[in-house]
């Protein structure tokens, strides 16, 4: 774990928790009784466990030694009034100077002198006089009960600090009042603040209906022509924009959120199969919409128990395959322009391909050979239902179950699932997600007289050919590019056969690219690139394949939102190569 990933984190938690600290010791001070002394005691312990996680030893045994005092006052041997007050309020300052000190600089020499302070102000107020003359007994019992580091400070028989014995300068107290005035908590400026869940969604919601509104007024101003009108939709279009990009990332959560708590997972499953595996953990801080994190959750247990099940060795078989005997299961986050990877990779035994073949009746091998997969071919076939590499289900994996719930559950939220494996070596699971849910860039065209949208991030280009340079192979159309041999799909064919509308010399194609490869789209008219807010699908296409989502167009009509992997898909299951295009026309 990278702990400087989480320092911004622990300061807005460690500021909530020295905030109540305060508002506690006041109200002990007041009177207030047991509830209050447990809820602060509970902050202090907090306080230490954030800490302990952190590294931060020093905020520790301050924190511990705030929750002796509380203790204390807790079995009735203490009591907080004016003068107790005081100092644990003094305790609390000189913490919060720890913990900024800690943040920017880690343990210093600055974060031991203070814990010095605060171990002296509750010794002196709490526990009563130390001692007047330092003798040998005495410094040992005060090394034991300090952390080291810390030199003891001396007290007189009235608790005043002997700063001679100590040999410490202190600043006048001008410069401490100003030092305090800056640092006292009521100068602090507010740096985060919480917000519900629910009302980020409102928010987005809001946006949503924003953009929906700026495009139909667009349209008002293009029948108006009206120069005015549109130059301040246009200044309005960037206003609108910067709340959406603000609002999107205020409602992405870290990854890490997630992704701690699969620690426990692996702990435990690696120790039920006998083996030995840790789990690690890169781009904690990669934020991904809360929607398609929770969604998350599931496939990524049925991948990383997949990959303790199927992949990690037991110690003994690793060790003779010469790795170490400790297991790794990565999981990883990044972005890619407007998408973000999640991969599940493990240093494992990779894929039994010739078990592959056994259990696929479709892989044709020569005897005594080893078949080969390509990616495609492999996580086609890992993923199909009812597919298993295990002879017999065990408890966490074999019933070909839990890779095709993943690939379901990616592909539902817009994303792709692919598998690559080496023998020896491990596997590796790579799930590319969007970003968001809620708002997209989508390129508008016409089919039929309807308007129907693709997103943005599958469009290679867009282009317009001559009817006549397709080729034809094996009854699919396709024409030739740099970049190679490109099958297309006549739009109208999903719709409505009987309508073609190719009366011109050129057709109008959109040139997407999937993890798949490349393939064209002909389409009647192609309008423009728009953001589009998505929204469900009623119950009656719901999950009908080639859809993935609807959207609310400046004329008020729904125009659907096309899957290309669907579009695609029948196209890019043939190899379009140049020699066969050449040979079969």
């Amino acid at each position: 774990m990278e702990i400087s990933e989480y320092k911004d984190l622990y300061a807005s938690e460690a500021a909530d928790i020295l905030q109540a600290l305060e508002s506690g010791t006041m109200e002990l001070e007041a009177g207030s009784g047991a509830p209050a002394i447990d809820e602060l005691f509970r902050h202090a312990h907090n306080l230490k466990g954030m800490s302990g996680a952190m590294g931060y030893d020093s905020i520790v045994e301050a924190s511990h030694s705030i929750e002796n005092v509380l203790d204390r006052c807790r079995t009735g041997k203490l009591t907080i009034l004016g003068k107790e007050a005081d100092a644990l309020l003094k305790v609390v300052d000189f913490l919060r100077e720890m913990i900024s000190g800690v943040i920017e600089d880690g343990e210093s020499e600055k974060t031991r002198r203070l814990l010095g302070e605060i171990i002296s102000i509750i010794k002196i107020n709490f526990e009563g006089p130390i001692v007047k003359e330092v003798t040998g007994e005495d410094v040992k019992r005060l090394d034991n009960s300090q952390p080291k580091g810390i030199e003891p400070r001396v007290v007189d028989e009235v608790g005043r600090i002997d700063e001679k014995a100590e040999g410490l300068k202190e600043k006048d107290e001008k410069q401490r009042a100003e030092k305090a005035k800056v640092e006292n908590n009521y100068y602090t400026k507010i740096s985060s603040t919480r917000v519900e869940i629910e009302r980020l969604d409102n928010l987005m919601d809001l946006v949503g209906e924003l953009i929906i509104s700026r495009i139909r007024l667009g349209n008002l101003a293009e029948k108006l022509v009206s120069k005015p009108v549109t130059e301040e939709l246009i200044v309005s279009g960037r206003l609108i924009s910067g709340i959406q990009k603000e609002i999107v990332e205020a409602r992405l959560v870290p990854a890490g959120n997630i992704f701690q708590r699969f620690k426990r997972l692996v702990r435990d499953v690696s120790k039920e199969l006998n083996k030995e595996a840790q789990l690690k953990i890169i781009g904690a801080d990669i934020g991904l919409d809360r929607t398609i994190l929770e969604a998350m959750i599931d496939p990524l247990v049925h991948l990383i128990r997949n990959a303790l099940d199927h992949g990690i060795e037991s110690p003994a078989e690793r060790k003779a395959a010469g790795k170490d005997e400790f297991g790794t299961i990565s999981l990883c986050c990044r972005r890619e322009r407007n998408f973000v990877i999640i991969e599940v990779n493990d240093d494992g035994k990779g894929v039994d391909f010739a078990e592959i073949a056994k259990r696929n009746a479709n892989t044709e091998t020569k005897e005594g050979t080893v078949p080969e997969l390509s990616n495609e071919e492999l996580s086609y076939l890992l993923t199909s239902p009812g597919f298993s590499t295990k002879k017999t289900a065990g408890k966490y994996s074999g019933r070909g179950v839990g890779m095709n719930v993943a690939k379901k559950v990616v592909e539902s939220l817009g994303g792709a699932l692919s598998i690559e494996s080496r023998v020896g070596k491990g596997t590796s699971v790579r799930m590319r997600l969007p970003i968001t849910l809620s708002i997209i860039k989508a390129l508008l065209f016409q089919v039929a007289g309807e308007v129907h949208a693709l997103p943005i991030e599958y469009i290679k280009e867009t282009t317009r050919i001559e009817k006549n340079s397709f080729k034809t192979i094996g009854g699919a159309k396709v024409f030739l590019t740099r970049q190679g041999t490109v099958p297309v799909v006549e739009s109208w064919e999903l719709l409505d056969p009987d309508n073609e509308s190719l009366d011109s010399r050129y057709v109008k194609i959109i040139v997407l690219e999937t993890e798949r490869g490349m393939g064209g789209v002909i389409v009647n008219k192609i309008i423009g690139q728009q953001d589009v807010v998505i929204k469900g699908l009623p119950g009656i296409i719901k999950g009908m394949e080639g859809i993935s989502g609807a959207t609310v167009l400046g004329s008020g009509k729904v125009a659907f939102i096309w899957d290309p992997r669907y579009l695609l898909r029948e196209r890019q299951d043939y190899e379009f190569d140049q020699q066969t295009v050449i040979s079969e026309n």
